[in-house]
């Protein structure tokens, strides 16, 4: 009878078993889908703003978007937090945020608090006045007038150690609050990077107009929690691939060209962490493309730009010039004659050579006889330029420049 009972007990766990075996395996569980929280501006027209339905929109949006995805994150999960001028490096540092991407300057002193990817956009001061103002050209006519920026800028009072002393200050808690007050004829001005005025200006047709005299040069970069160098990598690689594929130039076109802005040319990337090309061992370099090296650099030094042009692509002559024109202290026109007789010095500081018909050169290029003034403008530029071997001969195809932080 134990024999029977046996017999049946393994009979029914094989028939389990079998039952078991023809079951369909659970599928495993998914991780949860990554999120961020990004940090944006609410209140800047053209870079981010949010819509009737609360939607963020614009460049900085854009770019935040474009480098999470990067990261492996889609829209709908991303969370967007107010980033105010005065907020950022704490959002950052504690945590709330994990990088914030809101017209935020990359500076020395701020380098010193947070960590930047970048840059991903060239920016510069200039002011926005009521449509009937003639008096306010320049960031000197605002002696004795009243000029407001958002809490935690530094944009006013650059004008009053720089420009006019006797210029007095208002600080809002945003720029849209400064706005209303230049509206309402409680200020005279209001000062902040250009792009941003270009979106409130088209939002008041008529009403205000943005003056068109650049007084600075800014680097916007995304802001890290200090010390993230992994993360700092990541959203750099991004920007870089953002700007190859065109969707930079895309992006800029739809948010920032239709405000009337007329923004400058894609800046540099630098590395994450930010480290100089290397001088190169000029016994492993082509001694031709040493020798064109050094003609880009005398022939710029000695303003010999039909010289200059003969050693550039032809193809990308007209994209150079233009570079090399928005940058010569002589050429610019916003500035006009105050800087006609400053001067520049380019010294080739590193080449590489990554195969024998493609090579990669940084020159150096530092002012003199600049006004005071307007040394936030012209800070010394760090020049990167691609060369290619054709027919036997180096040519420079393509430039690009970056600020060099003091």
């Amino acid at each position: 009878m134990k024999r029977v009972l046996r017999s049946a007990a393994v009979a029914a766990g094989l028939m389990v078993a079998s039952c078991a075996q023809d079951r369909e395996p659970e599928p495993a569980p998914q991780p949860p889908p990554r999120t961020l929280t990004i940090g944006i501006k609410f209140d800047q027209p053209g870079l981010s703003t949010r819509t009737a339905d609360g939607k963020p929109t614009g460049f900085d949006v854009d770019t935040a978007v474009y480098i999470a995805d990067r990261l492996g994150v889609r829209p709908e999960h991303i969370t967007w937090r107010e980033a105010r001028s005065e907020q950022r490096e704490e959002l950052l540092n504690s945590g709330t945020v994990d990088f914030v991407v809101a017209s935020y300057s990359i500076t020395a002193g701020r380098q010193q608090l947070v960590s930047f990817a970048g840059p991903y956009l060239i920016a510069g001061q200039d002011l926005l006045v009521r449509q009937s103002e003639t008096g306010i050209e320049r960031p000197e006519d605002l002696n004795g007038r009243t000029v407001c920026t958002a809490e935690g800028s530094t944009s006013a009072e650059k004008i009053r150690r720089s420009f006019a002393r006797n210029v007095r200050l208002s600080t809002r808690d945003t720029y849209a609050q400064c706005v209303a007050d230049l509206i309402s004829g409680t200020v005279d001005a209001v000062t902040t990077d250009d792009v941003i005025l270009a979106g409130y200006a088209r939002e008041h047709p008529g009403t205000l107009r943005v003056v068109g005299h650049r007084f600075t040069r800014e680097r916007y970069g995304v802001g890290v929690r200090k010390g993230d160098l992994a993360l700092q990598s990541q959203i750099t690689a991004a920007i870089r691939t953002m700007i190859a594929d065109g969707t930079w130039r895309r992006t800029m076109a739809a948010n920032l060209v239709t405000t009337g802005s007329k923004p400058f040319t894609a800046p540099v990337v630098f590395n994450a962490p930010d480290q100089p090309l290397a001088p190169g061992d000029p016994t492993t370099l082509d001694p031709d493309l040493v020798r064109v090296t050094k003609a880009i650099s005398a022939t710029s030094n000695a303003r010999d730009w039909e010289g200059f042009r003969s050693l550039v692509c032809p193809e990308t002559a007209d994209a150079i010039d233009e570079i090399v024109t928005t940058y010569t202290p002589q050429y610019d026109k916003t500035l006009g004659p105050e800087v006609k007789t400053a001067g520049f010095t380019n010294t080739v500081t590193g080449v590489t050579q990554s195969d024998p018909d493609t090579a990669t050169f940084v020159f150096h290029e530092a002012f003199t006889n600049v006004p005071e003034k307007y040394r936030h403008y012209f800070k010394d530029i760090d020049y990167t330029g691609n060369l290619v071997r054709r027919n036997g001969e180096w040519k420079l195809c393509s430039l690009a420049a970056d600020f060099v932080e003091p």
